[in-house]
């Protein structure tokens, strides 16, 4: 009886080990430098909400902190407690490199919505973007990146960009090297 009770107890184990790997989580991971996540062989982009570059630093009342690597962690944190499914929003690829725009949900829940309400990530500076709700909720709660005043990319640029000779050098000198780019691939073209 005691043989039967153990090669039960194995071929139960067994077929539970076998059927949880049948449905196991694809690799989840995450590439801050990138702004991409990986779900198994494919790579995505989150779609409507943007993370701060991980070395991105924001400025509270205390000084200035790692907003960019705390809400990439965050981001790694969640998505390893919970199945992540990805659904691309255009049906052609994209490089490895630019990730596929997709919404992705973590056991159900919106991850896109989640970064933007948590406070970690932006939405588009678009009249329709999504998730404004969610960021207009997170910067009243002062949460993620937002606590300690922070101001979006867009607003202290279009601020800025007037107050700074070097910025608008840099940008000039840009804006030159494109034009310069362009106009020798069209001279290459042509002959």
């Amino acid at each position: 009886m005691g043989f039967r009770l153990f090669i039960g107890s194995v071929s139960l184990c067994v077929a539970f080990w076998a059927t949880a790997l049948s449905h196991a989580q694809p690799l989840v991971t995450v590439y801050p430098e990138g702004g991409l996540i990986a779900l198994g062989e494919d790579v995505y982009r989150l779609d409507g909400s943007t993370l701060p570059h991980p070395d991105a630093l924001c400025r509270s009342h205390n000084g200035d902190w790692q907003c960019g690597e705390a809400a990439w962690q965050a981001l790694a944190v969640r998505v390893r407690n919970g199945t992540l499914e990805c659904a691309p929003l255009i049906p052609f690829s994209a490089s490895a490199t630019e990730g596929l725009p997709a919404k992705c949900t973590l056991d159900g829940e919106s991850l896109n919505a989640w970064l933007v309400r948590q406070g970690w990530a932006l939405t588009d500076d678009t009249p329709a973007a999504p998730f404004q709700a969610e960021e207009a909720l997170a910067q009243q709660e002062a949460l993620g990146i937002w606590r300690g005043g922070f101001r979006p990319p867009q607003n202290w640029r279009a601020a800025g960009s007037g107050d700074c000779s070097v910025c608008s050098a840099r940008h000039e000198s840009i804006v030159r090297s494109r034009e310069q780019r362009q106009q020798s691939a069209g001279e290459q073209n042509t002959d």
